[in-house]
């Protein structure tokens, strides 16, 4: 087992954000504190090393700690990393102006952080007019961007409200046919093989009832062209509610949207000439 020892904050989250466990691995080998595997001399020794310096620097002594080249190196490489995420530009033409662009709110509070923001390795400061500008730009965005999400939310549920709507309308027609095919079978009246099936698949006890009913039933009924129109109506009621509906929504996309800031590099110093909320359809 190898122990890693005086190992800064900033150098372990350095190490942990590596793609690999290689570099931290490979320190380990290189620093680490060796003990062999159920060596409990061993053990006992490193443990009680520890103490003696915890106990001197109870007495007024302070560790020193020394950073290496490795993790100044990836210290940098972190700095880099976010300072290349802060935003993208493009150069204007042939001359020295970029333009530069902040996809989202995020990218602007870390420029707005950081104080700068980095065009063809020249640092460009921000002021604190242009970080309220930028600011101000990515808020008017993101508010866009809330309206449009609350406009297309509410299709969807108006929609959804429509389907329920719907469907509490088609059951209870259901089950008016249903409950006037009962009457009409416990009477002796004619009725449909399909008026039949719905009954059956309804509610199979309560078409037994009916059939039942029907049985004892003596009375000679001349309803047959009534019935015959009654069948026909509940027919098309039911191809109607077997039509498919359409309940999507046409939503309004969500537009290009960027914050945009215009960096002139021509001059001795980097001069920034416009900050803009820049939407486009």
């Amino acid at each position: 087992m190898r122990i890693l020892q005086n190992l800064t904050r900033s150098e372990l989250d350095a190490y942990v954000k590596q793609p690999t466990a290689k570099k931290l691995r490979d320190k380990t080998v290189q620093d680490g504190v060796f003990i062999p595997s159920g060596d409990k001399d061993a053990a006992a020794v490193y443990v009680a090393g520890r103490q003696k310096v915890s106990e001197t620097a109870g007495e007024g002594w302070q560790d020193a700690v020394e950073i290496s080249s490795d993790g100044y190196a990836l210290k940098a490489q972190e700095r880099e990393t976010e300072a290349a995420a802060v935003c993208s530009y493009t150069r204007i033409g042939d001359s020295g102006r970029y333009r530069l662009q902040f996809a989202n709110t995020a990218m602007i509070s870390r420029a707005v952080k950081q104080g700068y923001v980095t065009v063809e390795g020249q640092r460009v400061d921000l002021s604190d007019e242009v970080k309220k500008q930028l600011l101000a730009a990515g808020k008017e965005i993101d508010g866009v961007r809330k309206r449009i999400s609350v406009h297309n939310f509410l299709l969807h549920e108006a929609a959804n409200a429509q389907q329920n709507r719907d469907a509490m309308q088609e059951e209870g027609e259901k089950m008016s046919r249903v409950m006037m095919t009962v009457s009409r079978i416990m009477h002796g009246r004619k009725v449909s093989p399909a008026d039949e099936k719905e009954l059956m698949e309804f509610n199979k006890d309560l078409y037994a009832m009916a059939k039942n009913a029907a049985a004892l039933e003596r009375q000679c009924h001349k309803h047959d062209a009534e019935d015959d129109k009654i069948s026909a109506e509940n027919e098309r009621a039911r191809e109607r509610a077997a039509e498919p509906k359409d309940y999507s929504v046409e939503e309004t996309p969500m537009p290009n949207m960027t914050t945009e800031m215009t960096v002139d590099l021509e001059g001795e110093l980097p001069q920034i000439d416009e900050v803009a909320a820049v939407i486009r359809e």
